[in-house]
């Protein structure tokens, strides 16, 4: 007897703040943004108590200091020295190439157009505000032996009975899913069966061969995956499409506690750290005043945490899946 699932809804995708401000805006925007905020470039006069040393180069009357350099060679995370006495040079190089749009930008009076003078303000705030949460909110405490051990027993499908699986899916129209369908599709076994069952019925499909490591379905259906058979069907919703995905094949791979130890690691930190950017941004609305206006007046209030934001996940499956971290974690896990 096949088993069918009930949908699973897709989630809404973050909204790209590029694509809000336009190519040649975000463009001139990060550009500037990059040399106000982060980079400090200075004048002759602002700086002119230090020492030559620190100063790697000078672009008309703005110098870029070793300390500019330094920071970007830092986040590379390049350390052989002769490898990071190339970066340097390669590092430099870009951000003079930087520092002469910035200027260029500025002669235009980019730095005054509404547009732009929005993507640098969005972007202050954005570095303002994670720099707030990372430094005053998030912990550096690392989860104890127990914690990882706890996360590693609840989640065998992940870990200790993780499996590759092999299916079949159909993508059918939604509203074409009904008692008749699902009678039909209790007796197909392969994907054929489904294919022809389809057929006879008259609903137009698209299908193809779907692979997934345990950690690349979605959570709230692996547990049901973990106990299918092989011929079995579960379903998953996304817009006005259906799923259909048949069991081919699972094949055992394993992983134990000390190669998932890393993965549940950051897991488990990450996890915390929504858990405590939750609880903060909770305290602060109760702490403000906040008055929605305009339009928002009569709309309905939200709730006082907003939902924090999603990890991007990949294309290959629409529904909510395990984290990022997670999934690249252990796909590279023999």
């Amino acid at each position: 007897m096949s088993v069918i699932k009930k949908p699973m809804v897709a989630r809404a995708k973050a909204h790209d703040l590029k694509a809000k401000a336009g190519p040649l805006v975000w463009l001139v925007g990060s550009l500037f943004i990059a040399s106000v905020i982060i980079t400090g470039c200075g004048s002759k006069s602002d700086k002119s108590d230090k020492k030559d040393s620190q100063v790697a180069a000078q672009v008309n009357d703005k110098e870029i200091t070793i300390h500019q350099v330094h920071n970007q060679l830092s986040r590379s995370g390049i350390t052989g020295e002769a490898e990071a006495k190339e970066a340097s040079k390669k590092i430099l190089d870009s951000l003079i190439d930087q520092e002469l749009l910035v200027q260029e930008a500025v002669r235009k009076k980019l730095d005054r157009d509404p547009s732009v003078m929005q993507t640098i303000e969005d972007a202050k705030r954005q570095i303002l505000s994670q720099a707030y949460v990372e430094r005053m909110v998030y912990s550096r405490t690392q989860p104890s032996p127990a914690e990882i051990k706890d996360f590693y027993d609840k989640h065998p499908e992940l870990f200790a009975k993780r499996k590759a699986y092999k299916f079949h899916a159909f993508v059918i129209a939604k509203d074409k899913f009904n008692d008749s369908l699902k009678a039909g599709l209790d007796s197909a076994k392969t994907a054929g069966d489904v294919s022809s069952i389809l057929k006879n019925k008259g609903i137009e499909f698209k299908d193809s061969e779907v692979q997934w490591l345990a950690e690349q379905a979605p959570m709230e259906i692996l547990p049901a995956i973990a106990k299918m058979k092989v011929g079995d069907i579960v379903s998953m919703e996304q817009g006005g499409n259906l799923t259909l995905m048949l069991l081919e094949n699972a094949v055992d791979n394993p992983v134990n506690e000390d190669q998932a130890k890393p993965v549940i690691e950051k897991f488990v930190v990450n996890s915390k750290n929504r858990e405590s950017l939750e609880n903060k941004l909770k305290q602060l609305r109760a702490g403000e005043q906040i008055t929605y206006l305009g339009q928002f007046a009569t709309a309905t209030q939200p709730s006082n945490t907003p939902e924090p934001a999603k990890e991007q996940q990949p294309t290959n499956n629409p529904q909510t899946q395990t984290p990022s971290h997670i999934q690249k974690g252990l796909e590279g896990l023999k």
